[in-house]
């Protein structure tokens, strides 16, 4: 999981086991704190987090793809243009869509 996520994950799970361990001290102050709610959120964002990874890793998956596609193409393109180039002047590349220049 990324830092980002997991440290303020761990942080409130801290204070939650905090809480608990100091429930009665809290109760004489008269403070309440909603762990579950806390314990819900850290929750809800490992979630998403999960998530998130997920479709981190589809898109490296899809952008590798594409890049194998397009060395390709490159690959294909130079090997087509590169007879033309070899047996016709320059003045004729534009005729077959070759924008290159000499």
């Amino acid at each position: 999981m990324n830092k980002i996520y997991s440290d303020p994950i761990a942080k409130a799970e801290s204070l939650v086991e905090g809480v608990k361990k100091q429930a009665e001290l809290l109760a004489k102050k008269g403070i309440t704190i909603d762990v579950g709610r806390l314990s819900a959120a850290c929750r809800e964002l490992e979630s998403a987090a999960a998530v998130q990874e997920e479709a981190e890793a589809r898109l490296k998956e899809a952008r590798n793809a594409a890049h194998s596609k397009l060395e390709a193409l490159k690959e294909i393109f130079a090997a087509s243009k590169a007879p033309v180039k070899q047996n016709f002047p320059p003045e004729v590349w534009l005729s077959f869509g070759l924008q290159d220049k000499k």
